[in-house]
């Protein structure tokens, strides 16, 4: 009766995987698909700074994966099934091995499809051999497996060595003899002379057979009680995930304080200086989480300035150049800005905790919000004022940074989830519940491109007062609608 039951089961999860391609994966892939064999995305996926962009990310594989593997890793069971089988005589890497095998077999089946689509655009549009584009295959799934097992690597270490280990992934990705370098010869044998190409592919699966050959004794070396806090943690996400607290789930991978300990966080002088004082000394304890948070503000700034400056877009590949793809390169940049901001925000998130609690603070709450805007601001004006400096750009990514603070000022004063957005909402095309429920916990994200395009397409139409009136008008609204989630969640 079991076997039938789990037959049954395993038989709905394919018709459901199945019919969720065919109604919501499939049109997607297929528009863009029909995108990429355009002529300007076409000369984009055969330009040399498309190969050099390749080449970055994939060199960025291996340093982020193992610092992805600190909070969760590959090799994870249940809370239950690891203390059960943490306690008994079996070695790990019998226990563990199920788990990784899944999260390897994930991610080279995305890896693949993901490299599949471009490459049969060029194969449509531009007649490369199919057999450079499984070459690319090969070695896209040999990069995700390089990726995993830095996962799998970052969930062992603990502490400096984590970061040793990331940044020397790093220089070993980016130089001549590395992941990026050799992912990018298979793509230029795609593209170019298919006998070019079978380098890469070759020492790609080379090295990850030879890092996969180290997997058995990484998973003995895991240890327990980091095994079980990544378990209880994955666990407390699903169950505010499926409450509908996205909040509460991405609260449970944020960094813990580990660095700074005896930094006094409490300074005399005005109440500006001193907030700004706590906060940096609050970003400084998770070192981890501020610096991915300056490189994402770094990152969503130079896309936005790439995306918005007309001298630069010729020199830019094509599939840049239109209208369409500007904007949605501005509102990827500005997404990134905003999750970036999310590191800098634990002070609105503790000004929005003090509103609904009891009054032990003798500064008001709006004032509380004021102070704790100073050192996101500060952030903004210093890595994207630099950036801006540097590149010699306009101001447009310092304004889009500002204007994000005021979304992450708003999204901090969310709350639970209104239970009015429980109730069904029926109508011709379905229940609307579902869409509002999404709407209400991605405001910060839809808001974020709204002001991102709002901001952006004034400035690019030479129109930079228009975009200052934005930034100006959003940020009074934002104001408003904060106090008032605040006033609401008092009541």
């Amino acid at each position: 009766m079991t076997m039938a039951v789990r037959r049954r089961e395993g038989a709905y999860r394919v018709y459901l995987a199945v019919a969720v391609g065919l109604i919501a994966v499939a049109p997607v892939v297929r528009m863009l698909f029909l995108a990429l064999l355009e002529p300007a995305s076409v000369g984009w996926l055969t330009s040399p700074d498309f190969l050099e962009q390749l080449r970055v990310l994939v060199a960025a594989v291996g340093p982020v994966g193992m610092l992805v593997g600190t909070v969760r890793g590959p090799a994870l069971r249940t809370p239950f099934a690891t203390v059960t089988l943490g306690s008994n005589h079996l070695p790990r890497k019998l226990t563990l091995r199920g788990p990784f095998l899944k999260s390897l077999i994930a991610a080279a089946a995305v890896s693949a499809a993901v490299v599949c689509l471009p490459g049969a655009a060029l194969v449509v549009g531009l007649g490369a051999p199919p057999l450079s584009v499984v070459a690319c295959a090969v070695a896209a799934v040999a990069v995700a497996s390089l990726g995993v097992v830095s996962a799998l690597l970052g969930q062992v270490l603990v502490g400096p060595r984590v970061w040793a280990c990331a940044v020397l992934l790093g220089v070993w990705g980016a130089s001549p003899f590395g992941p990026g370098q050799w992912f990018a010869a298979a793509w230029a044998g795609l593209v170019g002379d298919a006998s070019v190409g079978i380098t890469g592919p070759v020492l790609l699966v080379a090295a990850a057979v030879a890092v996969l050959a180290g997997v058995p004794g990484l998973l003995d070396r895991l240890r327990g009680d980091a095994l079980l806090l990544q378990a209880a943690r994955r666990e407390s996400a699903s169950v505010a995930i499926a409450t509908g607290e996205l909040a509460g789930a991405a609260a449970m991978y944020r960094e813990r304080p580990t660095t700074g300990r005896r930094l006094s966080a409490v300074v005399g002088g005005p109440r500006v200086l001193g907030m700004l004082v706590r906060d940096a000394v609050g970003a400084m304890r998770t070192p981890q989480r501020t610096v991915l948070g300056a490189l994402g503000l770094a990152v969503g700034a130079v896309l936005l300035g790439l995306a918005t400056v007309p001298s630069g877009a010729p020199e830019l590949p094509g599939a840049v150049t239109t209208t369409g793809a500007i904007a949605g390169i501005a509102a990827v940049a500005s997404v990134l800005m905003y999750l970036a901001l999310g590191s800098f925000a634990d002070g609105f998130r503790h000004a929005a905790d003090a509103a609904v609690g009891a009054a032990v603070f003798g500064t008001p709450v709006g004032e509380q919000f004021l102070l704790h805007a100073v050192f996101p601001v500060a952030l903004v004006v210093l890595v994207v004022g630099a950036l801006v400096a540097i590149s010699g750009g306009g101001p447009l990514p310092i304004l889009v940074g500002l204007a994000l603070v005021a979304v992450r000022a708003f999204d901090a004063a969310r709350g639970h989830l209104p239970p009015l957005l429980l109730t069904p909402m029926p109508s011709e095309v379905g229940d609307l519940s579902v869409v509002a429920r999404l709407a209400w916990q991605f405001d910060g994200v839809l808001l974020s491109v709204a002001l991102g395009l709002g901001l952006a397409l004034p400035w690019l139409a030479g129109a930079p007062a228009l975009s200052v009136a934005t930034l100006v008008v959003a940020t009074s609204l934002l104001a408003l609608a904060t106090a008032a989630r605040l006033r609401q969640g008092r009541g």
